[in-house]
């Protein structure tokens, strides 16, 4: 294979790897909404034997804007953003590896709260998991 080859053979395969990464950029994009969202906000732990749905509204446009005012969040601001301690009552237990996962629609995701956009019709659950 000459050089002229090898070449151009590398940059076939980062365009490659470009293309992809823009389309999975723009899968993966959840525009905002502005104005006033009607949503549910599912707490669940099967470790204290709860669950909690409460229908929601606000105008935020991001899901930890929006928990920062939720009165039953426990939070804190973190060099990441707001990191979630608990829910009404029901604190993590990081020497016992519990933690709040937040799911949208059921749906893991990848991004913190404060990065999550707030939607019309919407389903936030957070459930106490235990491991890492």
């Amino acid at each position: 294979m000459t050089k002229k080859q090898k070449i151009t053979l590398v940059s076939v395969f980062a365009a490659i790897l470009v293309v992809i990464g823009v389309i999975a950029g723009v899968l993966n994009y959840r525009a905002t909404q502005a104005g006033m969202k009607e949503f549910q906000v599912e707490v669940v732990s099967e470790r204290d034997g709860y669950l909690e749905i409460t229908d929601c509204k606000s105008d935020a446009e991001f899901l930890g804007e929006f928990l920062r005012t939720y009165e039953s969040c426990v939070w804190e601001d973190s060099t990441y953003g707001i990191y979630i301690k608990g829910f009404d009552g029901m604190m993590e237990d990081i020497d016992n590896q519990y933690w709040w996962c937040v799911t949208v629609n059921g749906e893991s995701v990848m991004t913190g709260a404060d990065e999550i956009p707030l939607a019309d019709n919407d389903t936030y659950t957070f459930t106490l998991m235990q491991g890492w």
